[in-house]
Order: C-alpha cells, then sequence, then structure tokens
C-alpha cells in the first residue's frame, strides 16, 4: 500500500479504536492488486485496502471512487479522509493466491457502518470546509444552480483550504432536508450535522435570493431592445461544526446588488458575479484570520532510526504532512535514539497520529494534545 499505485486511502478503510461504535456488519469480500517487480508484499497491502473498499461498498450500498493519492512515495494530506460515514474495524486475509501478475485475498471484514457523532467530532479537520449554497430566483429555489458554490469552493482552494465534494450526499436519506435548513433558514444545528457527516469542521452555508425588479424595453441602434434588472441579496455564514459558533458572517447590502441583461439569464448572472465578488473576498478573509489563531507547536518523537539517511526520509515525511503551517525543525539525529521533529499545525493530534500510523516504516506508540511518539521499524 506504500507504492506509487496505491488507491486513496480512505478513513473507512481504518482499522481505528472508536468510543463508541455504529452497527458492526461482518463480511467476507476479494480484494486483488496487481505485483510490481515481484513486490508482493506491497501488492498484499494494496490488495487488502482493495477488499477493504468492496466491504464497504458492499455493506453501506455506495460506490466509493478510487483515486491515487501518492506524492514522492508519501501520503498527501487528505489521503486518510473520506466523506463517507463507514469504516473497517478488523480485517484477516482468509486465503491467498496469485493469478499471473495479479494478487488475490480472501478477506474478512468488520464494518462499522456508522461512526459515532463523539468519533467524527475527533476527526473533522480544521481546515476542511463544506460549501452549501441554494439559489432562490423570484420565489423558487432552482435545484441546480451550483454557480456561487462552485465559485466558493474555486476560491477555498487557491487560498489553501481543503475543500469537500457535498454533491455525494445528496442522495442519501435525510441529507437535502438538513441541507436546505442549513443554508436557506442558516440553521447552525443542521449545518454542524452536515459537518458531522462530512469530517469537515468548517460548514460555510449561505442563500441568494434573486428578485426581478425590473423589465423595460429601451430603444437601441436596431430597435426596441428588451432590458432586465435582478436584484441580488446574498447571505452566507462559516460555523464550526465542532463547537456550532460561527467563525465568517456576511450579509447582504439593504439595497441588494443590482444586475442588467438583455434577457432574464443575463441579467441574473450579472447580479451574481456582482453580487459573489466581494461576498468571497470578505469571507476567505475571515476564514484566514480565523485559521491563523489556530496553529499550535507539535513534537513528534521518532525512536530508533537506524541512519542518517532514514533520518532525512522521516523529515521529508512529516514535511509532507504538517500541511501548510510552518517549517519542519529537528534536534539533530543520534543513531538508534529517539530524535525529536517539532513544527507548527493546524489541526488535531487524532489527525497527525493517524497519518503518521499510516506512513511507511513508523507505527505510533503514544500521542497527547500535543505530542506524538512512533517507533521506527524495518518492514520486512
Amino acid at each position: 500500500m506504500r507504492t506509487s499505485t496505491i488507491p486513496l486511502l480512505l478513513l473507512l478503510m481504518v482499522s481505528f479504536t472508536l468510543a463508541q461504535e455504529g452497527p458492526v456488519v461482518s463480511v467476507t469480500v476479494c480484494g486483488e492488486a496487481t505485483i510490481f517487480s515481484g513486490d508482493v508484499p506491497a501488492a498484499r497491502e494494496e490488495a487488502l485496502v482493495d477488499a477493504q473498499r468492496n466491504a464497504v461498498e458492499q455493506v453501506l450500498g455506495v460506490e466509493i471512487k478510487s483515486q491515487t493519492a501518492i506524492q514522492d512515495f508519501m501520503l498527501a494530506d487528505d489521503t486518510i479522509l473520506s466523506m463517507i460515514s463507514g469504516h473497517v474495524k478488523d480485517s484477516k486475509i482468509i486465503s491467498e493466491k496469485q493469478e499471473h501478475e495479479f494478487l488475490v485475498l480472501e478477506v474478512e471484514c468488520s464494518v462499522v457502518k456508522e461512526l459515532s457523532d463523539e468519533e467524527a467530532q475527533k476527526l473533522m479537520r480544521n481546515f476542511s470546509c463544506v460549501v452549501g449554497f441554494t439559489t432562490e430566483i423570484d420565489g423558487k429555489i432552482v435545484d441546480r444552480d451550483e454557480r456561487i458554490a462552485n465559485k466558493l469552493i474555486s476560491d477555498l482552494v487557491k487560498a489553501d483550504f481543503d475543500v469537500r465534494d457535498i454533491s455525494q450526499l445528496m442522495s442519501n436519506e435525510g441529507f437535502k432536508a438538513q441541507f436546505l435548513k442549513a443554508t436557506k433558514g442558516q440553521n447552525v444545528g443542521a449545518a454542524r450535522w452536515i459537518g458531522r457527516k462530512m469530517l469537515s469542521n468548517i460548514v460555510i452555508v449561505g442563500n441568494a435570493k434573486l428578485q426581478l425588479k425590473e423589465k423595460k424595453e429601451v430603444i437601441g441602434f436596431a430597435g426596441p431592445v428588451g432590458v432586465y434588472v435582478y436584484e441580488c441579496w446574498m447571505d452566507a455564514r462559516a460555523i464550526e461544526a465542532e463547537s456550532g459558533q460561527i467563525i465568517a458572517q456576511y450579509a447582504a447590502p439593504l439595497e441588494g446588488v443590482k444586475g442588467t441583461g438583455n434577457n432574464e439569464d443575463k441579467a441574473i448572472t450579472d447580479a451574481l458575479v456582482k453580487a459573489e465578488k466581494e461576498f468571497n473576498k470578505d469571507l476567505i478573509s475571515q476564514l484566514t484570520a480565523y485559521g491563523g489563531r489556530k496553529s499550535r507547536p507539535i513534537t513528534v518523537l521518532i525512536e530508533g532510526i537506524p541512519a542518517y539517511n532514514d533520518f532525512l526520509t522521516v523529515k521529508q515525511y512529516l514535511t509532507n504532512i504538517r500541511f501548510r503551517d510552518s517549517e519542519v525543525s529537528d534536534l539533530g539525529f543520534e543513531k538508534g535514539k529517539t530524535s525529536t521533529f517539532r513544527f507548527d499545525y493546524s489541526e488535531k493530534m487524532n489527525l497527525i497520529a493517524l497519518k503518521m500510523e499510516h506512513l511507511p516504516n513508523l507505527t505510533v506508540l503514544e500521542r497527547t494534545e500535543n505530542k506524538v511518539t512512533c517507533r521506527f521499524f524495518r518492514a520486512e
């Protein structure tokens, strides 16, 4: 699983001890992987992940999208996160066989159907945003108008925020009702519910309301031309899902923002573009300020690193998972001793430990609020 061909390692596939688990279902599934350059152990880990994905799909009845998410043989920042609530608690390989260049495993998996609210809260990411917007035109909600959401998502990604795709859960039972409560009604409880489901600590919800204010005819070079005028009012807030605190808010000017065009669609688009420009800038500046208050110093202790090259490799691993807040510093290398690394980080220790547990050659021994201790090992 730690080669450049591995699929996205989802949270739902991680064996993780839960304080309060949902229903557990045991299933037997197959998983397979290609054996590259005779590396059977790597293929075995990849096939196990494939089996775990198949187990979750079978139990939850959802298709899990697989994608490569590896950077320089190190897990990318979001590879252990998922929008799906279930996960594999335990897995046991029953049989293994090679078929030409493929390794095929038969695996028994215990699948937890849903994370508890308590456990979901532990694993929420501080800088993972869920964006939900409704657009109301002349008193009617337009289901598929995602212009505001898509533009805000684009701007958030450019500002270095991780954004979760809410659309995959819209068909789930009860989700759309909560979505409408959170967006149109700016309901904090519904927004927090969505955040827990998406494992995102920042939920941005809003509503764009457009109303036809004027329809007139003017004389142009080619004769009479119709002119439509729409006003747009946009309200939004960013809610911290863990606490329910409103951490950023935007309210449209009382008079609204006017957009014009020679047909309704052009007038609506003009009003939305004008409204969203100031809105996005204001909201993202508030979120950036919020993020700056979240960083804190983290200490990582690695026991038993055998060689200096391994020490440098571990440091590079940490650089890859540190998100974006600081450079990784160290206190020097002593063969076989405990090496100490430090960096600033904005996420919860649960997430740092979970990432480190799935880095090559590392196993987590202990974690506290601001420190995680690991042991270096050589894979057989």
